[in-house]
């Protein structure tokens, strides 16, 4: 069967698109060729990143493109928790409001936490409207695929860069449909190890331990699919000939998977993944949070982040401006000050989380980036009053870095935590001009040698909210040694 695309909404779309922002020559029409000329898998939860390496766009652009992309209509992007032991896309979801990162993992039979830094995977895959492949509809596909193409993660592999899918269909004893009603039989020979079986859309699961004396004649045991589970018929193997028999009770399809690991197997090494888009990436993208502002986290709990870098801004002594200039005047200064300040954020792989009255709250992927930021605002601020003439405009900086919860507060992706909070504090340390940084930061690979030629004090503070005092550094912009 040939590509079939919808020239129409293809032409209409990459126009959208196209106007959409500035792009790098050609960056359109290498995505063009993918839609065109990609075969049904590669277009089937795109790796961006993988993407922008292969066609040489920086990755800030491939993923905005991904982003305006699905905006537009030309992508459906995909929020994909991932098996930290398998490979398996555990659950995925069109949007964020619909993660749990709580999940369990049918074939390791296992619970996981996710966090946003490492095993929610966003990727993206061709919009139907588009072009029809194959994975729009699983339930069309043939048992292998279901399994090793849409089950288990393109990325997912070993240390010396077997694909771990691989390892999967070596261990595979039966991989199969089971209709409604359906009773299929298999003769297998099961050795000494672990027989283990899972039901990826029943979820239902099973394991046992094959251990005992070699029996030569064959062995009957069946297996009953009920209320999604698989309830054997008797609770021991042991290592022989067997004739298996699964029959389905219910009114819904099984797919089942049955793998052997003898009893002395070790993986070669810790499950790896492909570079990827990850959930803190994205959240850390001005693009997303422009463009899906509606995108938000259901629930109480929120999800966690190990690892996020937070920097507070706010304006020294802009009451005093709004009574000299009056509120009108201040207000739009402060406003095109926000303007400035969130262009320089983006330009160095931030996001502007939040204003708070003169305030701002950015996050950042590492503090390298942050503090650069910091004194390119210090810059920026300082051309702003040149270009206004006048030194109305006096900025307060504070960077600390830790683990954090992503929340949805007043209908906005926000942070929450200890992390947050000191961050907050450390930046009401400051005094015009001045950037405090925790020593989790001023320790951060690059960061001392970024700040070598200021005028760097060590001190003690005391914090609001925190029972010990904390060490902070203070640079001062208007001093260089």
């Amino acid at each position: 069967m040939g590509i079939k695309i919808n020239e129409d909404v293809l032409d209409r779309k990459l126009e959208e698109l196209e106007k959409a922002r500035t792009w790098s020559p050609r960056v359109i029409s290498k995505l063009e060729g993918l839609i065109r000329s990609g075969d049904d898998y590669s277009l089937f939860r795109i790796n961006p990143l993988k993407f922008g390496s292969e066609k040489n766009i920086l990755e800030q652009e491939v993923i905005d493109l991904f982003l305006y992309g699905t905006k537009c209509g030309v992508f459906k992007m995909n929020w994909e928790l991932l098996c930290p032991g398998c490979g398996d896309v555990v659950e995925s979801f069109s949007t964020l409001r619909n993660l749990d990162s709580n999940y369990h993992c049918d074939l390791c039979q296992k619970d996981f936490e996710a966090t946003l830094d490492d095993y929610i995977e966003i990727s993206f895959t061709i919009s139907p409207s588009i072009r029809e492949i194959a994975l729009h509809d699983p339930e069309t596909l043939s048992i292998e695929d279901y399994f090793y193409k849409y089950v288990f993660s393109q990325g997912a592999m070993l240390p010396d860069g077997t694909k771990f899918v691989d390892l999967v269909k070596k261990s595979v004893k039966i991989i199969t449909y089971l209709e409604p009603g359906e009773k299929k039989r298999f003769e297998l020979e099961i050795p000494s190890g672990f027989l283990v079986g899972c039901d990826r859309l029943n979820h239902g699961e099973f394991f046992f331990d094959v251990n005992g004396e070699y029996k030569p004649e064959i062995q009957h045991f069946s297996f009953k699919l009920v209320d999604g589970q698989y309830e054997p018929e008797k609770g021991e193997l042991i290592p022989g000939k067997y004739a298996f028999a699964f029959e389905n009770h219910t009114d819904k399809r099984g797919a089942l998977l049955l793998l052997h690991k003898p009893h002395d197997f070790s993986p070669p090494g810790p499950l790896l993944y492909e570079p990827f888009l990850s959930g803190k990436r994205l959240l850390n993208t001005q693009t997303f949070r422009d463009l899906f502002r509606t995108e938000v986290i259901q629930g109480n709990e929120g999800i966690g982040i190990k690892d996020i870098t937070i920097l507070f801004t706010d304006l020294k002594g802009s009451t005093a401006l709004y009574d000299r200039i009056g509120d009108l005047k201040a207000f739009a200064l402060v406003r095109e000050h926000f303007d400035s300040l969130g262009n320089v954020v983006n330009s160095h792989y931030g996001a502007v989380v939040k204003t708070i009255g003169d305030a701002i709250m950015a996050t950042f992927l590492n503090p390298l980036d942050a503090v650069n930021a910091a004194l390119s605002m210090l810059d920026e601020i300082e051309r702003f009053n040149q270009k206004h003439s006048m030194r109305d405009l006096i900025l307060k900086i504070g960077v600390h870095k830790g683990a954090a919860i992503a929340v949805t507060l007043n209908d906005r992706l926000d942070y929450f935590g200890q992390t947050v909070n000191i961050s907050s504090r450390v930046e009401k340390l400051s005094d015009g001009e001045e950037i405090h940084v925790t020593p989790e930061v001023y320790n951060y690979p690059g960061v001392k040698e970024l700040l070598n030629e200021f005028e760097i004090d060590l001190r003690k503070a005391k914090l609001k909210g925190v029972q010990d005092e904390v060490r902070v550094y203070k640079i001062n912009h208007s001093i260089k040694k």
